[in-house]
């Protein structure tokens, strides 16, 4: 299993360390973050490396999958949020999921399936 997340912001470097500091992401991570300038002035990239893996081996990897709380899934959430309130200003947020993209949403998660006939009555559309 991979350990590392990175990403690109259009932002410099000066500027992206310093409101990376602010923001208190990846509080409770134990993980390195590095930031490089992009290739072709196109911003800087963060790279995170976890220090450790879940405790508890293969097993307390697919326990901490099933929980919702597997640390490279919150490192990428939370790098997705910086890249957005850095880029935007805001994190984006749709209404059928207001709280944005959480790790721990995910488990709940089912597949798309046509409705049955007797459906469009209860979903009223």
């Amino acid at each position: 299993m991979s350990n590392k997340a990175a990403l690109t912001i259009a932002c410099p470097r000066a500027e992206l360390e310093r409101l990376w500091r602010e923001s208190g992401y990846l509080d409770g991570v134990a993980a390195s973050v590095r930031f490089a300038d992009a290739p072709g002035d196109r911003g800087t990239e963060i790279h995170v490396t976890l220090e450790r893996g879940a405790p508890g081996g293969k097993l307390g990897e697919a326990l901490m999958k099933l929980t919702g709380r597997e640390p490279l899934a919150k490192v990428k959430d939370d790098l997705r949020r910086f890249k957005q309130e850095v880029e935007t200003g805001v994190i984006a947020r749709s209404d059928s999921v207001p709280e944005g993209e959480l790790a721990e949403r995910k488990l709940k998660q089912r597949p798309a399936h046509p409705l049955d006939p007797s459906e469009p009555d209860k979903a009223a559309v």
